[in-house]
């Protein structure tokens, strides 16, 4: 019976410093956020003869190949979670043709480094080189 009383004037505590805008809590502290890293990726998109396509979206980011044909993209990602990486030719048949490809990289045993320990785990690097497809 004690407790149902201790419990209930908790509660009755409680609700009446939260409609004076005061906040009780009787629990541990929590720490907000998820635990993350960041993914630096690069490479190069090239034809199917091997000379590079300038001029590739990479990524969600829109940003693009450059005239050698190389990316470098980053990504802020919860911990071990995919990246999925879509590559888009924008610039028409200026360089050819090519058709839209999305991979998937798995960043679960990519090594990390500088994290803290708590929600930022590091950041870690993925060299990936495609070769895309003509239309």
């Amino acid at each position: 019976m004690r407790i149902k009383y201790l419990k209930l004037k908790s509660w009755l505590i409680a609700s009446a410093a939260s409609l004076l805008g005061i906040n009780i809590s009787c629990e541990m502290p929590v720490e907000y956020g998820t635990p993350e890293a960041r993914y630096d990726v690069k490479g190069v998109v090239s034809a199917p003869d091997g000379s590079p396509i300038q001029g590739i979206a990479v990524g969600y980011h829109s940003d693009t190949t450059d005239a050698q044909g190389r990316y470098q993209v980053s990504y802020s990602i919860f911990l071990n979670e995919d990246i999925q990486l879509s590559f888009s030719d924008i610039d028409s048949a200026l360089n050819g043709s090519f058709r839209d490809t999305t991979v998937t990289l798995a960043t679960y045993d990519v090594p990390l480094t500088d994290g803290d320990g708590h929600w930022f785990h590091g950041r870690g690097s993925i060299n990936y080189n495609i070769t895309l497809t003509p239309r």
